[in-house]
């Protein structure tokens, strides 16, 4: 039986440093660059709580648009803008004016 839940406990924490080595965030934050028109990272997996920080590097500004319509905020070149993650799922975002910056956010 022990042999089992070794087994478990060995699977459970290879499958975590799987997230982790796949981009898992810590500390509960994240800064995504807006910069040569691209969102960098891409695809991130946090955990719940989670803020995610928006930074626009470029000379244009962007939006952050959520296509089911969570959010869509427009971000001035300079500016930033954040929003917390509070429940589990995976949210995909893009930029209105420039369609081929998109990114994904999922949440565990």
């Amino acid at each position: 039986m022990r042999v089992g839940a070794l087994s478990a406990l060995t699977a459970t924490l290879l499958g975590l440093t799987v997230l982790v080595g796949q981009g898992l965030a810590q500390d509960n934050e994240l800064r995504v660059d807006a910069k040569d028109y691209w969102f960098e990272p891409t695809y991130r997996t946090v955990p719940v709580g989670t803020t995610v920080t928006w930074v626009n590097g470029d000379d244009e500004s962007h939006t952050v648009t959520n296509d089911l319509g969570l959010f869509d905020e427009e971000i001035w070149p300079g500016d930033s803008w954040s929003y917390t993650f509070t429940e589990p799922g995976v949210y995909f975002y893009y930029c209105q004016p420039h369609d081929w910056m998109i990114g994904e956010i999922t949440v565990v």
